[in-house]
């Protein structure tokens, strides 16, 4: 039944995609070279009704994929969430409409209070309705408390921004801080006050580096980041990551399927957006360095969508390609690297605590003969050593796999951090005196794998087996008759 249950929630995660195809298909019919025939009235509140009903339909899928102790009461709630959500925004500032994410993220915070508990089949009425009075009370809640915080975020970073966005923006490297405040907004549906603030006031080289950044940001890093992220998981993940890509690619001229992209990166996978912000900040540099040429001009920047007719992505341009090269290799490098990292990092807990576990307490200053057995285990046993060397101090030790030596363990037992050497799978100890005490040992170990004495036993002399003495005397009485004959 578990199993059942695990395959229905990987079907249900491709409804996530749905809303945003949707919103893609109906902006692009509603443009107006296809669709000449609508008036502006109509073809505006037409786009605006569509921009407000998928992104809640949005919310509702991914209602539908996380887990619940009731369905139906989830779906309901989070509907009502952001309805309520979009009903109250415009009093403030009716430009979120245009692009309601914010109602999305306070429509969602609520699933976490619908998660699935244990319940007893022996749990009396009063304590049932507590519970359920409890999360009603935290349904309603989580919305209103995550709408305010994220209000309070977006007013303290626009103060931020109008408060340091002057004339030295455009000479300081330091505006290299405006491309993840703007991805930030975006991703909230906020943006437009850094394209305004930027329109306003300045055309230079600090200026189209920004506009470069977020065009290749939105157009090449995002699909990267997330194609890379998709080779490394399982099945069901990699395909529902492989056609967010291709949905990416092509609605990523989609100001608001480009923030709902985000916020999707930003609730399942927030470690990937955080490297999205950072490779934005070296596209920038890269960009501004390169002195590369506009791509497109801020007018054209999600207000709110990008025409890809007036963006120079295709230039024939060294700079630009260039530009465009790093835009797609900086984020496959980064998730790489944090990828390897985060293994690295749990392989290390792990064996901490089975160490812990076992009341493994050894340390540099135990003696030689528990160092040795110490070491053996953190090297992963005598199978997985190949070889052992001695230089002064220095105790070189080969392994056979890398995946099974606790580093963390092996620099508990020595004065200093341990060296490690990947490439020739060597890890250089600094043992200090005991080092020649323990290179023999390791040494008689590897040669000994199987606890064999180096002294073999010789076996002692047989001796010769002679009959009994009433055998033997029988044996002569008949061997005489045999000799008469």
């Amino acid at each position: 039944m578990r199993r059942f249950h695990t395959y229905t929630y990987k079907q249900r995660s491709f409804l996530i995609l749905l809303p945003l195809m949707l919103l893609a298909i109906c902006t692009w019919s509603l443009n107006e070279i296809i669709t000449p025939d609508l008036d502006d009235k109509t073809r505006s509140v037409l786009l605006l009704s569509a921009r407000i009903f998928f992104p809640g339909l949005f919310a509702v899928a991914v209602a539908f994929v996380v887990p619940t102790f009731d369905r139906s009461f989830q779906i309901t709630a989070v509907a009502i969430a952001y309805i309520v959500c979009v009903m109250l925004i415009p009093n403030h500032n009716s430009d979120v409409l245009m692009n309601p994410i914010i109602c999305v993220l306070a429509a969602v915070s609520s699933l976490v209070a619908m998660l699935p508990y244990q319940s007893s089949i022996e749990e009396n009425f009063i304590r049932h309705t507590r519970r359920i009075f409890t999360t009603i009370i935290f349904v309603i809640a989580l919305p209103l408390i995550t709408l305010l915080a994220a209000v309070l975020i977006l007013r303290q970073m626009d103060t931020f921004v109008l408060y340091t966005f002057d004339d030295t923006f455009g000479k300081s490297f330091l505006s290299v801080i405006y491309v993840p405040i703007y991805l930030l907004l975006q991703t909230l549906g906020f943006h437009d006050l850094v394209g305004e603030l930027v329109t306003l006031r300045y055309q230079n080289n600090m200026v189209t580096a920004f506009t470069n950044t977020i065009v290749v940001t939105d157009l090449l890093s995002l699909p990267a980041i997330i194609f890379t992220r998709s080779i490394f998981t399982k099945k069901h993940v990699r395909l529902f990551l492989t056609l967010l890509v291709a949905i990416c690619i092509l609605t990523n001229s989609i100001g608001s399927c480009v923030s709902l992209n985000l916020l999707l990166l930003l609730i399942f996978y927030p470690g990937s957006f955080g490297l999205l912000l950072i490779s934005s900040m070296a596209c920038f540099a890269i960009s501004y360095f390169l002195q590369v040429p506009a791509l497109t001009s801020v007018n054209n920047l999600y207000l709110p969508d990008v025409v890809l007719s007036y963006t120079k992505i295709a230039m024939s341009d060294t700079s630009v390609t260039v530009l465009e090269s790093f835009a797609i290799f900086i984020p496959v490098v980064l998730v790489l690297f944090s990828m390897w990292l985060n293994r690295e990092r749990q392989q290390d807990r792990k064996r901490k605590w089975r160490s812990i576990n076992v009341g493994y307490a050894i340390n540099a200053s135990s003696s030689p003969e528990l160092s040795v057995l110490a070491m053996l285990r953190a090297l992963g046993g005598i199978s997985n050593i190949s070889d052992v060397a001695e230089d002064g101090s220095w105790l070189y030790i080969q392994v056979v796999d890398h995946d099974a030596v606790s580093v963390s363990t092996l620099n508990s037992l020595v004065p200093d951090k341990v060296l490690i050497d990947r490439i020739n799978k060597l890890y250089l100890c600094d043992l200090g005196e005991t080092s020649h005490f323990i290179h023999q040992r390791l040494c008689k170990l590897i040669s000994n794998p199987f606890s064999e004495s180096e002294y073999e036993m010789q076996l002692s002399t047989p001796f010769v087996i002679r009959p009994m003495p009433h055998d033997q005397m029988h044996q002569e009485q008949q061997q005489q008759p045999k000799a008469a004959v």
